[in-house]
């Protein structure tokens, strides 16, 4: 394992946070009904397999643009004349349950854009600054593409006149709003003036695979799920109140964990492979390395020092910072959060870790705590990090 990070002085501040999601939920049910009837040909052992998985996720539902009701029917024939939206898009299918890549595709140009835009007009609001002083926009995705990417469609939808530089931040998973913030922080590092846009946008709903055949195939189209959501980053310190980050530290594992987390295009959309193996390489990547990154970002030792913006991966990841193995023994409060998110929004990619900072920085906030750690991982195997300090204010003592 080794560090790759240029953990030099930076001074940058997230200034607000902002989400928008689909209105349709995925529950179990929604899963049973697909993988544990007829609809998905496999067979008992793996029927019994899944109802377990999905009884054991942690998850009571998950933002979906598909409108889950289309499961309930039977195809009703294929015709090519029917155009294809979230509410018909399997039912609709030539071959039962199993649309097209282009299909799939179809109602990913449709919906990514609605929640992209969604999440930026909420955190402008939420800001309250002027959207033409932002300088630059930034999105990232990895559930689907196209050209003109999502960064040109947000400054065209919310007719932002003063954007020096815009770029899609793609194809970087789970980590992907690490990465994007990333981008953010070199521009703000290099332009003293610069307001950054943060946008990451996730439909995995149209990539429900029927033939995926392998559990670690299997257990993506259970886990993840749809929404977008962002963030303003300032250079400066900001002011009182806000919170300044540290630059983005990254670890990356050796070679024989690039398998690990996958997702490859296929005639039937994408198919995102999930070993076991994740949760057991995390504990090996972070154990020598928490204590380090802790003092790097936030110049502390002691993980109850601050509180943790755990990207919601799944239960194993989870529990890997309750294992004593870390070492860590961050109790279930201490991941609140992180959990909430899993249950409420299942898995959403690059976007999870945004939602569980807000709701990091709320509680934080209430409770007088003023360092955060936050802390992703994804496709590599790769863990990003970095830490948010509170700026004290003049109403805060001295």
């Amino acid at each position: 394992y080794f560090i790759q990070s240029n953990l030099s002085a930076m001074s940058c501040s997230i200034q607000a946070l902002g989400e928008c999601y689909p209105d349709y939920h995925f529950t179990p049910q929604t899963f049973h009904s697909l993988y544990c009837s007829d609809k998905f040909n496999y067979d008992t052992k793996t029927r019994d397999w899944v109802r377990r998985l999905i009884s054991s996720t942690g998850i009571e539902r998950i933002p979906s643009v598909v409108n889950p009701e289309q499961f309930e029917g039977e195809p009703g024939g294929f015709h090519p004349d029917t155009p294809v939206t979230a509410q018909n898009l399997y039912l609709r299918a030539a071959e039962p349950w199993c649309p097209t890549t282009r299909e799939r595709a179809m109602v990913w140009e449709e919906w990514a854009p609605k929640l992209t835009l969604g999440a930026a007009r909420d955190v402008i609001g939420k800001w309250g600054g002027d959207p033409q002083s932002i300088t630059h926009v930034i999105t990232n995705t990895s559930s689907g593409t196209h050209m003109p990417g999502l960064d040109l469609q947000v400054v065209d939808g919310l007719s932002l006149k003063n954007v020096r530089h815009r770029i899609c931040v793609d194809n970087t998973g789970c980590f992907g709003a690490f990465s994007a913030l990333t981008v953010a922080q070199a521009f703000c590092g290099s332009e003293s003036d610069a307001v950054v846009l943060v946008i990451c946008t996730e439909v995995c709903s149209v990539h429900i695979n029927k033939t995926s055949s392998q559990r670690s195939e299997i257990l993506g189209n259970v886990l993840f799920g749809d929404g977008a959501t962002s963030a303003i980053v300032a250079a400066g310190d900001g002011g009182g109140g806000v919170w300044q980050m540290s630059p983005i530290g990254m670890v990356t594992a050796p070679p024989h964990t690039r398998d690990h987390v996958t997702v490859k295009l296929t005639d039937q959309g994408y198919l995102l492979h999930l070993s076991k193996e994740l949760a057991p390489t995390l504990v090996k990547v972070l154990k020598p390395a928490w204590r380090g990154m802790l003092e790097e970002t936030l110049q502390i030792s002691e993980p109850e020092e601050c509180d943790w913006a755990v990207h919601p991966g799944g239960k194993a990841v989870l529990n890997v910072f309750h294992s004593p193995e870390l070492g860590i023994n961050l109790s279930r409060d201490d991941l609140a959060p992180s959990w909430d998110s899993l249950r409420c929004h299942g898995n959403l990619a690059a976007p999870s870790i945004l939602q569980v900072l807000g709701a990091v920085l709320k509680r934080s906030g209430e409770r007088g705590r003023d360092k955060v750690f936050v802390i992703g991982f994804g496709p590599g195997m790769v863990v990003k990090y970095f830490g948010l300090t509170r700026a004290k204010s003049s109403t805060d003592g001295a």
